[in-house]
């Protein structure tokens, strides 16, 4: 099973991703998360916004190694899951979901659990800005994606209706 989550910056996606895997391996079966941002192309090939490079946008994503990794390990384990801001804006890889988790949280949730994010110092509100309207254009996951679960991303995780949607979506 290929499980895609998206959803906005700051939304749970590596949380809920992690808890998939951890509920999968404690089923017995072999599960692994790909996270996005390990797919990042060259940062001299990521165009700039300003003075800052812009992880935005699907052009900042590797996607056809992530497409080859998501079919080599779909070979070795039982649960691949895919997790990132860009999980949905590709055509062959969002082809590849079974189930897909997309997480939403509102502007103001997105802009305070971002201030509180340091890991790359403090963003200037302009491109705090910016992340959340790329999101808007390129984050969205498309109409034609099928088996697809709307999570509150501000909320505790609904895991038996999670667990439910992964058994018996689409079957």
């Amino acid at each position: 099973m290929i499980i895609g989550i998206g959803g906005r910056s700051r939304s749970g996606k590596t949380t809920l991703a992690e808890t998939l895997v951890w509920h999968e391996r404690s089923q017995n079966k072999k599960a692994i998360t790909l996270h996005q941002d390990d797919f990042v192309n060259r940062i001299e090939d990521i165009p700039l916004v300003r003075d800052h490079i812009d992880w935005e946008i699907p052009a900042s994503i590797d996607f056809e190694l992530l497409r080859k990794t998501v079919a080599f390990l779909q070979t070795q384990f039982d649960v691949v899951v895919v997790e990132g801001f860009l999980a949905f804006a590709d055509a062959e890889l969002n082809s590849m979901y079974d189930r897909c988790f997309f997480t939403v949280i509102s502007e103001e949730t997105f802009r305070i659990r971002k201030a509180a994010d340091t890991r790359w110092g403090q963003e200037p509100e302009w491109y705090v800005t910016y992340i959340w309207e790329s999101f808007l254009a390129y984050g969205q996951p498309p109409a034609s994606l099928a088996n697809l679960m709307e999570i509150d991303g501000a909320k505790p995780y609904p895991m038996e209706e999670i667990v439910d949607f992964l058994r018996h979506s689409g079957s």
